[in-house]
């Protein structure tokens, strides 16, 4: 191996400078992995794995039954008192589409999870931002920039890596749901 010498100058360097190699090193903190993080890495291993599972998780559960609010009136109704049968249609479209898409990840634990978690930070996002613009009899496009900001938008940003892959339009379906299951509404009643 022969060695010999290199010689630079009048040369302007922004960061490294090496006649070989440069090794850097990065450390990355592992303690801020968070609660999504670690549902959607759950999730891809499930799936990965295949399991199946029977039973529902509690949580999930509770939002799949209306038994908990005595406001037990249809979507239908509560969208047509709310002075919103423009939306009748689609809503009813979106509401079982967000049904099936939470039957079709039955099997999967985390899956289940994700939607409990979506499904609670909508309700709460809903009953403290929109709720009181509602009761307020706030106007229709005050009420739906509301619902955007305040509880569609933060529900996306929730999914983090997203791996159930879902957007604003499944987000609002399972608002749609939610008021369908007596959780959400529209009107002052």
């Amino acid at each position: 191996m022969t060695t010999g010498s290199v010689s630079i100058s009048d040369n302007t360097v922004s960061g490294d400078l090496a006649a070989r190699d440069i090794y850097k090193t990065t450390y990355i903190n592992a303690n801020t992995t968070t609660a999504m993080t670690k549902l959607v890495e759950q999730y891809m291993a499930e799936t990965l794995a295949d399991k199946t599972l029977t039973d529902w998780t509690e949580k999930l559960e509770h939002f799949m039954s209306n038994e908990v609010n005595p406001d037990v009136r249809s979507l239908e109704e509560k969208l047509t008192v709310a002075g919103r049968s423009d939306l009748i249609t689609s809503a009813l479209k979106r509401k079982q589409a967000a049904y099936k898409a939470i039957m079709r990840q039955q099997g999967s634990r985390s899956a289940q999870t994700i939607y409990t978690f979506l499904m609670a930070d909508i309700v709460v996002n809903f009953e403290q931002s929109v709720l009181p613009l509602v009761q307020a009899s706030a106007p229709r496009n005050v009420v739906d920039t509301a619902m955007l900001e305040k509880v569609i938008t933060p529900a996306v940003a929730l999914l983090e890596q997203n791996p159930l892959m879902l957007d604003k339009m499944d987000i609002q379906s399972l608002v749609y749901f939610l008021a369908g299951n007596c959780y959400i509404r529209w009107d002052a009643c």
